[in-house]
């Protein structure tokens, strides 16, 4: 009986190593891209269209802004609309994130905006944080319509 007993926690062992490690391998991924829904998102708006100046159906960015362990997230979301649905239901369709701002650098967004800028999207917000230390950042961050393509810029720059 003892015998068994510790075979069972031997083999108890060996599965919580397991999880252990794969916890630990998604532990250090990047956080870039890594987006869950949860009770840290702060702020969610719609802007733009994709299908701009076509007679498709809009297709729009969603941007979402969370907030977690005092770090702050930022993700763009490319929306669409499935063609059975008679009323405007998006399904976000691709996620962006953002590494100049979603790993660990303790930068803070006030303000978020966001506008249309032709078939792709312009954000802006006031910086807190960040190094070298100033009273006032800007940040602008153009967004696509491509997947993966943006250029963002810290004003004045972050080093």
């Amino acid at each position: 009986m003892r015998h068994r007993t510790l075979c069972q926690l031997a083999s108890l062992a060996a599965v919580c190593a397991g999880l252990a490690t794969s916890f630990s391998t998604q532990a250090a991924e990047a956080r870039v891209n890594r987006f869950t829904v949860s009770d840290s998102v702060t702020s969610v708006q719609l802007c733009g269209n994709r299908n701009q100046g076509s007679k498709k159906a809009v297709q729009p960015y969603r941007l979402v802004q969370g907030e977690q362990n005092g770090q702050t997230y930022l993700f763009v979301q490319w929306m669409n609309q499935p063609e059975e649905t008679p009323h405007w239901r998006g399904v976000a369709a691709h996620t962006q994130g953002f590494a100049e701002i979603n790993d660990d650098n303790d930068l803070g967004l006030q303000d978020l905006r966001c506008r249309a800028h032709g078939k792709g999207i312009v954000i802006t917000a006031q910086v807190t944080g960040g190094k070298p230390a100033v009273k006032r950042r800007t940040m602008q961050l153009e967004v696509g319509p491509a997947l993966e393509k943006y250029s963002i810029s810290f004003s004045p720059a972050l080093k």
